[in-house]
């Protein structure tokens, strides 16, 4: 207790009381303990999830979620996903979903969207595994399916992101809007669905898992990685 007090930097009677359950750490009292103990947030992890009732109030928010994941596995069942999507494309879409608002609102709204992924490219830069069907890059104009291409291209070119077509004529039936598991540093994977008010995060037990099985299962009925690539390539 006395080496851990000089590690930590905290007094032995402090730790005692914390040992004992006498008293409890405040959130970061916890994070300075898990840089002593050198676990790697799953002691701060540990603690949100005995304060707090079901997921951590941080982990409703998908941009903390993105901020904080080391890997992302993305899949769609009729679009580029949000977080890859270029200028471009994410401009085609918030058309068609926004049809009466102005341009400027418009290229606002995609330019948010493309600087999501970015910004996490600076910061994080997680793995991202994207999986979503050919037919998403078909029937678009030629501008903006080059842009999308171009972009993904661009983005794989780096290795951290993964991209598996699933071809045209394979249904997609078990999936019926955008999902995301992000991968937590502590060792802690989370799910979230794209619905129609929001993204919102899946807490029933075994929801995460449910998600993750879908991912792979979509990953067998996607053309191989390399193969993936090079449609894209030969998309263009």
């Amino acid at each position: 207790m006395r080496k851990f007090a000089t590690v930590s930097h905290f007094a032995v009677s402090t730790l005692s009381r914390w040992e004992n359950g006498k008293t409890s750490p405040i959130r970061a009292d916890v994070v300075r303990l898990d840089k002593a103990l050198d676990v790697n947030g799953r002691l701060v992890a540990e603690w949100e999830a005995a304060n707090s009732e079901g997921f951590p109030s941080w982990m409703r928010s998908p941009g903390a979620r993105e901020e904080r994941a080391v890997a992302i596995d993305t899949i769609s069942v009729n679009l580029v996903p949000g977080l890859i999507q270029s200028p471009k494309y994410a401009h085609a879409v918030f058309r068609a979903f926004h049809p009466r608002s102005a341009s400027a609102e418009i290229e606002r709204l995609a330019q948010l969207r493309v600087a999501r992924y970015e910004s996490l490219t600076r910061r994080n830069d997680p793995l991202v595994t994207a999986v979503f069907p050919m037919n998403a890059l078909s029937h678009l104009p030629s501008e903006v399916k080059e842009d999308q291409i171009e972009y993904l291209l661009r983005h794989l070119e780096r290795g951290r992101l993964i991209v598996y077509l699933i071809p045209k004529t394979t249904p997609i039936l078990a999936v019926s809007s955008s999902a995301q598991v992000y991968h937590l540093p502590e060792g802690r994977s989370v799910a979230a669905s794209d619905h129609v008010r929001g993204n919102v995060l899946l807490e029933k037990p075994g929801d995460t898992e449910a998600v993750e099985s879908l991912v792979r299962d979509l990953i067998g009925l996607a053309s191989p990685r390399s193969e993936s690539v090079s449609l894209l390539e030969g998309t263009l």
